[in-house]
């Protein structure tokens, strides 16, 4: 069963593959299943069967055993005919007080007795994805006696509904499917198929992983708490630059990962220490960024005090803080980190360019070895020049508003008569999703992008026929076009419905899968569309812009 799994995994297409397989396509799975039931090979009969008890196309799964020598299968082993009539005997889930991650475990019994268990390993830190997963020929109370044995006291099992346990699995499989790069060990995502066979013998309609929700309000009463403590002294920074500098922690803890400010670990550490902050956080001076490991170390000693994590595992917490400080402080000194780099970044951001969109190596080596006032009027410079080619030009630059975009028709005199139907179709889709979900101007831009696509790529109704999920994939890549730069909590302040993709998916019926895999496929049409994006700028976008221009007045009449 293992090596029918890792045979089947092999021959299933995957979100990612576009992105990690380039011109190498996997093999034609019906053909190649056929072809072992038809080689008149005892062992690839079986290999066949194998594959055709956890297919999840039941009539290819006919069709495979249908084709397997009747011969092969009467003088087989019993097992060869049965192997797929297990009964699952429970679910468990194992967790630790830290929780960086969970396995959760679904055991089965073979109808000759024998029995298994498939451990799956969901890592919060890469954003509640399988990580790993492996079958073992053991139940799952064998397993659960197994770590007692091992002598870890802090990690515990205990069952779960089995409509629950499937619900987790499923959900970390299908947010891993959309994680770059993909996931690979020696087991995963070999034994996937099995996994998701097992999972079809759970009941459906269970709770996935629950978010939860931290409003505004709730932040800043756990900031606050924390500048209450014991904990919140710093040498080096005063009371509010405390409070700046801890706040992001707040950000990071409440958007990423499960959702926990209070949740801190070493691999958290490692996270926001090497990657996160140096990455994310500009609005910080040098000298407050340069505390930045003595306040995590702070609040992770109040975080865990709070929820009464033993000491042991506290000290490892901030052992890990100390073992990436040199890492961060070199981080924070690369180009593009000083504090005039900081105010250069500040202002891109402010003009609408998302942190995804600027070099995070900082900027080229030209730069280097300037002093601070050629520095700044370099950099606004080119701030302006970057700025009036995003709104369309020296006049329109002049011109500039943030005055909402009037209702514009669509476009059909470039679409082809032969798309004229499924083009309505989508239209009428977008306009309703994106006045309801969005705003009108949101829906001008959309009509725009539309347009663009339908005249760029005269098949896009032919690859797939499902104008819904175009219609939901355009919103949700104008979504984060608009707001990529901004946080989650920054996000929910917008007058918007939406916000995620399972929102979107929520809102419109259309799968997250569906929308996800289409958005990527739009980027790549737009980015040869004929679209004229500074004439279809969102009032934010143009009110963001402003911002900069009177950023690039104040300096220039300071420095006249």
């Amino acid at each position: 069963m293992t090596m029918a799994s890792g045979l089947l995994e092999a021959t299933t297409p995957r979100p990612l593959d576009a992105w990690v397989r380039s011109e190498v396509r996997r093999p034609d799975g019906p053909s190649t299943f056929l072809s072992f039931a038809q080689s008149g090979w005892p062992s690839m009969g079986a290999l066949a069967l194998a594959v055709a008890a956890m297919h999840p196309d039941e009539l290819l799964a006919a069709r495979i055993r249908g084709a397997v020598d009747p011969e092969v299968q009467l003088r087989g082993a019993a097992w060869l005919t049965t192997m797929n009539r297990i009964t699952i005997t429970g679910t468990l889930v194992q967790t630790d007080p830290l929780n960086d991650g969970e396995n959760v475990m679904v055991s089965w019994r073979w109808p000759d007795g024998g029995t298994a268990t498939a451990s799956v390993y969901v890592d919060h830190n890469l954003g509640t994805i399988v990580k790993d997963a492996f079958v073992v020929p053991k139940s799952g109370d064998e397993i659960a006696a197994l770590y007692a044995s091992m002598n870890e006291p802090r990690v515990t099992t205990q069952p779960i509904d089995r409509a629950d346990a499937r619900a987790r699995i499923a959900e970390a499989i299908e947010t891993g499917d959309h994680s770059v790069p993909p996931i690979e060990t020696e087991s995963w995502p070999a034994c996937r198929p099995m996994v998701e066979w097992l999972l079809r013998q759970l009941r459906a309609g269970g709770s996935g992983y629950i978010r939860p929700e931290w409003p505004e309000a709730d932040r800043e009463q756990l900031l606050n708490d924390f500048l209450q403590s014991p904990f919140a002294t710093v040498d080096g920074l005063t009371h509010d630059q405390l409070r700046d500098v801890a706040n992001p922690l707040l950000w990071f803890g409440c958007d990423y990962g499960p959702g926990d400010p209070l949740r801190w670990s070493p691999v958290s550490v490692e996270i926001v220490l090497s990657d996160w902050y140096p990455r994310k956080v500009f609005s910080l001076a040098y000298e407050e960024m340069s505390r930045v490991p003595d306040v995590v170390a702070a609040f992770a000693r109040y975080s865990h005090q709070r929820r009464g994590i033993p000491k042991d595992l506290t000290d490892e917490t901030v052992a890990a803080v100390e073992h990436w400080r040199g890492e961060f402080a070199r981080a924070i000194q690369q180009p593009g980190r000083s504090p005039e780099s900081n105010a250069a970044w500040l202002a891109h951001i402010a003009a609408g360019f998302g942190p995804d969109e600027i070099d995070d190596d900082g900027f080229d080596d030209s730069w280097e070895g300037l002093d601070h006032a050629a520095y700044m009027q370099r950099t606004v410079i080119e701030l302006e020049a970057a700025v009036t080619d995003l709104v369309g030009g020296p006049a329109a630059y002049e011109a500039l508003t943030d005055v909402p975009l009037d209702d514009v028709p669509f476009d059909w005199a470039r679409v082809p008569v032969e798309l004229r139907a499924p083009t309505a179709e989508t239209l009428e889709q977008l306009d309703r999703w994106a006045s309801a979900l969005f705003d009108d101007e949101v829906r001008t831009i959309a009509r725009a992008v539309l347009v663009g696509i339908v005249d760029a790529d005269r098949a896009v109704f032919k690859r797939s026929d499902r104008t819904d999920s175009l219609a939901a994939a355009i919103l949700w890549f104008l979504s984060m076009r608009l707001t990529g730069r901004f946080s989650a909590r920054e996000r929910r302040a917008m007058p918007w419905a939406v916000f995620t993709q399972k929102d979107l998916a929520a809102a419109t019926g259309v799968p997250v899968s569906s929308i996800s895999s289409r958005a990527k496929a739009i980027a790549n049409i737009v980015d040869r569309a004929d679209i004229d994006w500074p004439s279809i700028l969102h009032s934010t976008q143009r009110r963001e812009a402003l911002r900069t221009k009177q950023i690039v007045a104040d300096w220039c009449a300071g420095n006249a």
